[in-house]
């Protein structure tokens, strides 16, 4: 009889290894789904800033844009590169020495 006792225990002992390498391999699996899970969201997070970075740039193009097409913008153009004056306006060109 004692050896059918001990052929019982060694059952269990290969029972509780079996159970604890099972639960081993979950644990990784789940450390590793994990880690692929914080790569992905700090890429999320990225291309979210990116986009808000990019939305900003556009929003400072359009507010651009808008202010070419006032008078004050093409007057001070046309007086810079063009030499534009107004009647009885007196201009002053400073000498180089």
């Amino acid at each position: 009889m004692p050896k059918q006792k001990r052929k019982y225990v060694l059952k269990m002992r290969v029972k509780l290894v079996l159970v604890l390498l099972l639960l081993g391999y979950f644990l990784f699996v789940m450390a590793e789904q994990e880690i692929a899970f914080s790569k992905q969201q700090a890429d999320i997070d990225s291309l979210v800033q990116r986009i808000e970075q990019a939305r900003y740039e556009n929003e400072l193009l359009r507010r651009q844009i808008e202010y070419t097409k006032t008078p004050e913008y093409i007057e001070k153009k046309a007086r810079s590169r063009l030499g534009w004056v107004k009647d009885n306006e007196i201009i002053f060109i400073e000498k180089k020495d």
